[in-house]
């Protein structure tokens, strides 16, 4: 009968058999192990027998590897050189898990997040990509999409946005663009539409039109791509102007009514705290370029 590999005893006579053939030493794998030379080669004899194959020749004081001993010994050689790496890898860095929406992350966290792992050599930052509220146990550090104007909650402000319609350029589009055929497009909702056109004083029911996708970065696209005016939201928008792949239409930017907020949700881990109050100074001195 084949050895079960899911049988914890199989692995772990495996790891005596590597102790033994390492050393060619039932006694020297016994202190490797804290337990007595019997109970090694006891280990060892059920291996052997599970695999129906002898790994070890058995001499007076002395034991040698046998052909079959000696291609099951590199395999283990390998696999435990392996698993002392990784495990070396993870004792040695600190993982912070920092949550973070897809679109901040690749237009401004992602360029800079190089650096401040630098600067801290036992930490390696863990990105979690969600759109939305994030369960405050799965993360360290959260960095959230929400109303600035909603209730006082455990948050700081990290960005305050301001809205612009945005579109490709070269298509004909009036200050007056509600009246004309291009449609909006929304991110999620229509809210963010309502209160731009709301804040300009434009018909609010321009923003029932034109279609609603899930996606920050595919509402830009299609914008870029001709198929309506979409809101960008500076500073972050800058990139596409830069690129001249959009450009403003319309009224002058207004605030936006949802912003970039800082939650900790680990205060007792310090490098939580050390990550937010560098993330906030980046926010504060660097909030568009990444030079850092």
């Amino acid at each position: 009968m084949l050895p079960d590999p899911k049988d914890p005893s199989y692995l772990g006579s495996l790891v005596y058999f590597h102790h033994a053939a390492d050393s060619l030493s039932f006694s020297h794998a016994a202190r490797a192990l804290n337990v007595t030379p019997s109970a090694v080669s006891h280990r060892i004899t059920a291996l052997e027998r599970a695999l129906g194959k002898r790994l070890f020749e058995r001499r007076i004081r002395e034991v040698h590897l046998t052909q079959d001993g000696t291609e099951l010994a590199q395999a283990t050689t390998v696999i435990w050189k392996e698993l002392q790496e990784i495990t070396e890898r993870l004792t040695t860095h600190e993982v912070l898990r920092v949550s973070v929406g897809p679109y901040l992350s690749s237009q401004w966290l992602l360029p800079r997040i190089g650096a401040f792992e630098a600067q801290h050599p036992g930490l390696r930052v863990d990105l979690i990509h969600v759109i939305g509220a994030l369960e405050s146990r799965l993360a360290d550090v959260s960095i959230i999409w929400a109303e600035l104007d909603g209730p006082e909650t455990e948050t700081a402000m990290l960005f305050d946005t301001k809205a612009v319609p945005v579109a490709a350029p070269g298509l004909q589009i009036t200050d007056a663009f509600w009246d004309g055929k291009l449609p909006p497009i929304h991110y999620r909702d229509r809210s963010t539409w309502r209160h731009w056109l709301a804040a300009v004083g434009a018909p609010e029911r321009f923003a029932d039109r034109g279609e609603v996708l899930d996606e920050p970065h595919i509402v830009l696209e299609a914008a870029a791509y001709g198929r309506g005016i979409a809101i960008g939201f500076l500073p972050f928008i800058a990139k596409f102007f830069d690129q001249g792949r959009l450009v403003p239409v319309g009224a002058q930017p207004i605030r936006s009514s949802r912003g970039y907020r800082l939650v900790v949700n680990s205060g007792r881990r310090p490098m939580a705290r050390l990550f937010a109050d560098w993330v906030t100074d980046q926010a504060q001195t660097r909030p568009t370029t990444a030079d850092t």
